[in-house]
């Protein structure tokens, strides 16, 4: 039997939790007290209707959500945690490869291609010098493959 009240009595009790603590002064929690732990909550929130409720629809915005929460955290926190668009990228394919993985329900084929864009665009300054002179002609073509590849899920007979 599923339960209806999951994600509203976790998004309760971790809004609760949240503004209980930000009336103590406690040094160590300070980093928490911002913005993107809301959006921790709430994808904590989607993951305990996904988990405990058997609702795979809420596990993709669950995980990508709380993977902002904790990328805007860690990207105040750590120096050298990367701060370009892969990151963002990255977090939506993981999205979609672990609701994949869950559900055996597509989602495989745009998860493993955002993955790949995610580690070319956060390894592009050593990939560069790995390619040397012929990285130039690599970027001034390589949006003809976004192009076909969008051609292809377009005219495809899928």
């Amino acid at each position: 039997m599923k339960k209806q009240g999951i994600f509203l009595g976790v998004l309760l009790i971790g809004m609760g939790l949240y503004f209980l603590l930000n009336n103590f002064p406690l040094p160590f929690l300070e980093p928490l007290n911002s913005w993107p732990t809301f959006l921790i909550i709430i994808g904590l929130a989607f993951l305990a209707q996904s988990f405990l409720n058997h609702d795979h629809y809420a596990l993709f915005p669950g995980i990508l959500l709380l993977g902002f929460g904790i990328h805007f955290h860690l990207s105040k926190l750590v120096v050298f945690w990367p701060k370009t668009w892969g990151i963002y990228t990255l977090i939506v394919s993981i999205s979609f490869l672990i609701t994949y993985q869950r559900t055996r329900n597509g989602g495989l084929l745009i998860g493993m291609m955002l993955l790949i864009l995610s580690l070319a665009e956060l390894f592009y300054k050593g990939f560069q010098e790995w390619m040397g002179a012929n990285l130039l002609i690599i970027e001034q073509i390589w949006p003809i493959g976004f192009i076909a590849i969008g051609l292809y899920f377009l005219f495809s007979k899928k």
